[in-house]
């Protein structure tokens, strides 16, 4: 694999900035020998370049208005998403403002009452007004520990963060609407095989279900019909994550 630094050098000192580059590249190199190994797979080492270029950019997700995933499935996304289209998520941020852009409306989720605010914000000041926003926290309940993150029945997440909260609320938001009548549905935030479950029927012929971080199993386990290649299509993509040192795999599945 050839390494290329960018052309145009950030304001640090000369051994400061080639320290950063081979922290980047070494943390790169780190990641993407452990994915493959857990994965199989070794698809993910052509992005190298785009990600590091990227990394080194200074760029967000949301200055750039794209979604928090793999390379591959920002490119899928970008040819299947039409003006005509209705899309619901779970976990709202530069995803959000993608669909936005591309679609005719947006209906997203969010758990974080301190990203909702920003993210209102941002919306407001970009002018964008085709996104309905629903900010649906987690509930405290106390049978928490009775709950298991792996069961889609039991609503909670296994996030440190959530610990004492269920997010039913949340997950069943998508059932305010009817069955078969969005063009794609993305699952990116809490409680995702929960969320999973509950978008299967809210998904028409021709639309696309989409779980990003599906190699995290316990997200699709025991979704048989999700594996039925008579209903659901599906495409995977792997690789290197949008300006982090991670590595994932994004599902996409396209109702039949």
């Amino acid at each position: 694999m050839k390494f290329y630094l960018p052309v145009a050098r950030a304001r640090l000192p000369a051994s400061r900035f080639y320290n950063n580059c081979m922290k980047d590249i070494l943390l790169y190199i780190r990641f993407a020998q452990r994915y493959a190994r857990e994965n199989a797979t070794l698809r993910h080492i052509k992005q190298f370049r785009r990600w590091y270029n990227d990394k080194r950019s200074g760029d967000t997700t949301l200055s750039r208005e794209l979604p928090w995933m793999t390379y591959d499935a920002i490119d899928f996304l970008s040819s299947i998403a039409a003006p005509d289209h209705e899309v619901f998520e779970w976990g709202s941020g530069g995803s959000t403002l993608f669909f936005a852009r591309r679609c005719d409306r947006v209906i997203s989720v969010e758990h974080d009452k301190k990203w909702n605010n920003f993210l209102k914000e941002k919306l407001l000041d970009l002018s964008i007004n085709n996104v309905e926003y629903l900010e649906i926290p987690g509930v405290e309940v106390n049978d928490w520990e009775e709950r298991d993150y792996r069961n889609p029945d039991d609503f909670i997440s296994s996030d440190k963060n959530s610990i004492g909260l269920s997010y039913e609320n949340y997950v069943k938001a998508i059932d305010a609407f009817p069955v078969n009548h969005f063009n794609i549905v993305v699952v990116d935030g809490r409680a995702r095989n929960c969320c999973v479950k509950r978008a299967i029927p809210h998904v028409k012929k021709g639309g696309y279900l989409i779980v990003d971080n599906s190699d995290r199993k316990y997200y699709l386990h025991g979704f048989s019909e999700l594996r039925d290649s008579g209903k659901w299509e599906k495409t995977e993509f792997q690789g290197p994550i949008f300006f982090q040192h991670a590595f994932s795999k994004t599902s996409f599945f396209k109702k039949k």
